[in-house]
């Protein structure tokens, strides 16, 4: 059985290995996963949402034999990530096996920085908490990059499971280039008093910082331009976290724009 799936120019991507030390940030090529080496190929630990390889039917599990028709089997994690990795937007053909039939997948690769998210700095930033959710962790993690767009905080090269609850030991934030499809319907206004700077994007909750208080209109466009939520709430000067129910709404790309004293802020965000 073959399939072909051709991801999204703008998708982010990644590659890299599970058991792999960083430095303190490093930007590469990549299509969206992580691995590890076996005879065979490489296995696939985690296919990152928001990235080219969840664009596919790749999944965690998987074993990729080939890539651009060069074999993995009997190589070493280092060669496998070269093949893997490589120049930003080129699209690469890899060959993998998913519950014992093979498949080909095409996939376009795109810049992605992993970060090293210190203990220190997170433990402060929540005023010295040692255990952190998934949602805390994102929070802190979009502030601390602020040019570009977070797609998941892995601990030990995996995600971090929803309701668990974790120390800030071994962190690395995942970023791709901001994308600019989502460009805000109003244009956004910068340096204007009442602009606002998202935080955080999750399935219950928006958080952003605002220059003055005020009542906030909030609305969730998805990549269509579709207006998939609408919140109005009073807010103070500086940070603030506003309630929502998106249990419902699909994983993806979506752009959150606030309007606030006769100004729009707009940004990029992912759900998980």
């Amino acid at each position: 059985m073959k399939s072909v799936i051709k991801a999204s120019l703008f998708a982010a991507a990644f590659g890299m290995a599970a058991s792999s030390a960083f430095a303190e940030s490093e930007s590469f090529g990549g299509i969206g996963v992580t691995i590890y080496q076996l005879r065979d190929g490489v296995k696939v630990a985690e296919v990152i949402p928001g990235t080219p390889a969840a664009e596919t039917k790749l999944q965690a599990g998987d074993v990729i034999t080939a890539v651009d028709g060069v074999s993995l089997k009997g190589q070493d994690i280092e060669f496998s990530k070269e093949q893997l990795r490589g120049q930003v937007n080129k699209p690469l053909e890899i060959t993998y096996i998913s519950e014992g039939e093979t498949y080909t997948a095409t996939i376009r690769r795109a810049q992605i920085t992993v970060k090293d998210l210190d203990s220190k700095n997170v433990e402060a930033w929540y005023g010295n908490k040692t255990e952190f959710e998934a949602a805390e962790l994102e929070t802190y993690a979009s502030a601390s990059q602020s040019d570009k767009q977070l797609v998941a905080v892995l601990k030990h090269g995996n995600a971090i499971g929803s309701g668990e609850k974790v120390n800030a030991t071994n962190l690395n934030g995942i970023y791709v280039e901001k994308a600019n499809e989502f460009a805000p319907k109003v244009k956004a206004s910068t340096g204007k008093v009442g602009s606002a700077a998202l935080k955080g994007f999750t399935r219950s909750a928006i958080s952003f910082n605002v220059k003055s208080e005020g009542t906030a209109n909030i609305t969730i466009m998805n990549a269509d331009g579709a207006e998939v939520a609408r919140l109005q709430e009073n807010v103070v000067k500086g940070f603030n976290t506003v309630k929502w129910n998106g249990e419902a709404t699909p994983a993806g790309r979506y752009m959150v724009t606030i309007e606030l004293n006769g100004s729009v802020s707009g940004k990029n965000a992912v759900l998980k």
